[in-house]
């Protein structure tokens, strides 16, 4: 039977090129969206349009309502202002599970937009976009309990 993906499988995990610590995950991500594109050329022939096509260029965009004291917030905004690259994992946690790893993409990316929308009647949302060296490569990540649970909460017993 053929099963539809949901979106709530897929999250992005971050980390800046040159930190040594694990990547995180945002808390709170609302949505993401990877988009690809390529230009294309034609030049008019006698026999037809003869077509050739431009490189692949991908962009990431990612929303998410801001966490309080969320470090891993400030530290994206200050790859941003700094114009490090960001690694960016696409994981899809309904996938075959194998060895404690998810099927995943792995980019590598410039982040060429940062914002923040403080609403008065909403919580802030942070949108991020950006723009992928490269073209991406398939292959398997490790997600860790801490990464995939951000904000759930432990279980806490009834005794004190």
């Amino acid at each position: 039977m053929v099963e539809t993906l949901k979106g709530i499988d897929r999250i992005l995990l971050f980390r800046v090129l040159d930190s040594a610590g694990e990547a995180s995950k945002l808390a709170f991500q609302t949505e993401h969206e990877i988009n690809k594109t390529r230009d294309s050329d034609s030049v008019a022939t006698k026999d037809g349009a003869v077509r050739s096509l431009g490189d692949l260029e991908t962009e990431i965009s990612v929303t998410s309502i801001l966490a309080k004291g969320d470090d891993f917030a400030d530290e994206i905004e200050q790859a941003f202002d700094d114009g490090q690259i960001i690694e960016i994992w696409d994981i899809d946690r309904s996938g075959e599970e194998s060895a404690g790893k998810h099927p995943a993409t792995y980019y590598q990316a410039y982040m060429t937009e940062y914002s923040q929308s403080p609403n008065a009647e909403d919580d802030t949302e942070m949108e991020l976009e950006f723009s992928v060296n490269g073209k991406g490569v398939k292959g398997e990540a490790t997600l860790t309990e801490e990464q995939s649970d951000v904000v759930q909460y432990a279980f806490q017993d009834t005794t004190a």
